[in-house]
């Protein structure tokens, strides 16, 4: 049996295992965005001072939804919003099954101004850092800095089609446990209590009494497919930025050495930072991460922390 949907109610527990002694405090809102329906957005207010800019937006990847930055936002300990993609977690799907970062952006922009998000900071994995790279391109007036989180254009599409097909085809669930024993199978990771709560914010009951998953990727009529885009068309969009990139890489994640080695010989000036943790760096390692990012950001004076490296406490 499934709980109550109280998408909230572990994350005083997560506070405290990350060691967070004064946590942000997190609320959920829909957004209605003329022509592209809802996108739903976390929000991370600073309980002491409610009122404070969110300067940090996280996009998190495919088949996934925003809570995956949940412990990384807790360490981080910025107020920001994390967004549902569109066809994610709470908003809303598309008709046309396009979730390629040109389709999307528009959308998450619009979301982003209805949430009066001040320029800042864009966190994307996988296929939310594509999408953090069509936004600051096309947006280039919100962005601040843009971190990419375990992605390069030059991932192999036919792995990125791979996948999309896979989330596609994907069956229904018995229960939390086979979901799990799934994304183990399938060396997403090795943490079950990370995956159990994965698998409860992605997953809803079906109809039938099984647990199927809130993206839109297997609820697509026969014979349709989606779109997630041509990753390698995010190289002009980056390659125009002006402001500070960061790569955060998994040493068993996407991004290979090969991949590695291309990205700093295309973008230069980009800082690349290599943690232990498969493809899903944010759950896998989310300490590394947000010190990664914490350090980065203070160097460039992109939140104004000064020299305040360590997680909120």
């Amino acid at each position: 049996m499934l709980e109550p949907d109280d998408e909230f109610r572990d994350l005083a527990d997560l506070a405290r295992a990350s060691g967070v002694t004064e946590p942000l405090r997190a609320s959920r809102q829909d957004l209605p965005v003329d022509g592209h329906g809802a996108v739903s957005a976390i929000r991370w207010q600073d309980p002491a001072d409610p009122g404070r800019e969110a300067r940090v937006t996280y996009l998190h990847g495919l088949g996934i939804d925003a809570h995956s930055f949940d412990q990384t936002a807790l360490l981080v300990g910025e107020p920001a919003v994390a967004l549902d993609l569109p066809g994610h977690g709470r908003s809303a799907w598309r008709d046309d099954a396009d979730y390629a970062a040109s389709a999307t952006a528009p959308a998450v922009l619009a979301a982003l101004d209805a949430l009066a998000v001040p320029p800042g900071l864009l966190v994307g994995h996988s296929l939310g850092a594509i999408l953090a790279a069509r936004i600051a391109a096309t947006a280039p007036e919100r962005v601040t800095g843009l971190v990419l989180v375990d992605m390069s254009p030059d991932f192999a599409q036919r792995a990125v089609d791979r996948i999309a097909r896979a989330l596609e085809t994907e069956e229904p669930f018995v229960d939390l446990d086979e979901v799990v024993d799934r994304a183990i199978e399938a060396r997403v990771g090795d943490d079950r209590q990370v995956l159990l709560r994965e698998a409860r914010h992605t997953t809803r009951l079906g109809q039938d009494g099984r647990l199927v998953r809130r993206h839109h990727f297997p609820h697509l009529p026969a014979g349709r497919t989606s779109s997630v885009g041509r990753f390698a068309d995010a190289w002009p969009d980056l390659e125009s930025l002006d402001v500070p990139v960061l790569l955060v890489r998994g040493d068993r994640g996407y991004v290979s050495p090969k991949l590695e080695r291309t990205f700093g010989e295309r973008l230069r000036d980009a800082e690349i930072v290599t943690v232990e943790a498969r493809h899903a760096v944010q759950t896998q390692a989310p300490h590394a991460l947000a010190a990664a990012i914490r350090e980065w950001a203070s160097r460039h004076d992109l939140l104004h922390w000064g020299g305040e490296t360590t997680v909120r406490r």
